[in-house]
């Protein structure tokens, strides 16, 4: 059964340069992010390689998912994809890295953190095609709402595990460059 490209995302598919334009749009949000962690490790405390990765990452997949849910060409759910299972393997990478270092991280932050995240993962359950709150015409869709959910729980994940702010406290990056958290 060959099914069309985003038809699980809810939103009703159109024809033109955007197929589901609140899905589409809602993905740059992935790119604002990425520029804004690229523009902010240059401005703080963080391993600036480990960053830009991140922040390329996070454009890639933004542009992927733009394509995607817009013009949809062949090759799109690579576009897609790829990006979104590199960008989850980086996080793990990192994640397990630091917790392998014994950082300590403000538990206020985690706690917002994962809020965030359990919002996004209700947002995307209830609103896919068949979900409890899926409208397919409707202007709010709960994928594009994931989308925007996502890209804040990205950025405060890299704020906790690689962008340093004023006033954190003392630990170690991955690569043995000073860093910590308070808690």
């Amino acid at each position: 059964m060959l099914v069309a490209l985003g038809d699980s995302d809810c939103e009703f598919l159109r024809d033109g340069l955007l197929a589901q334009p609140v899905n589409a749009v809602t993905s740059l949000s992935f790119v604002v992010v990425g520029v804004w962690i690229a523009g902010a490790a240059r401005r703080r405390d963080a391993p600036r390689a480990t960053s830009l990765v991140f922040a390329a990452l996070l454009v890639a997949v933004g542009a992927g998912s733009v394509v995607f849910h817009g013009p949809q060409p062949s090759g799109a759910s690579l576009m897609h994809d790829v990006p979104i299972l590199a960008t989850a393997t980086f996080v793990v990478v990192v994640t397990i890295s630091r917790l392998v270092q014994r950082t300590t991280v403000r538990h206020s932050a985690l706690v917002v953190l994962l809020g965030v995240v359990a919002a996004a993962a209700a947002a995307w359950t209830l609103g896919r095609t068949g979900g409890a709150l899926c409208d397919p015409d409707s202007v709010v869709q709960l994928h594009g709402v994931w989308h925007l959910l996502s890209a804040l729980a990205l950025v405060l994940w890299w704020t906790l595990a690689l962008g340093s702010s004023p006033g954190v406290g003392s630990g170690t990056y991955a690569g043995g460059e000073q860093r910590g958290y308070e808690r």
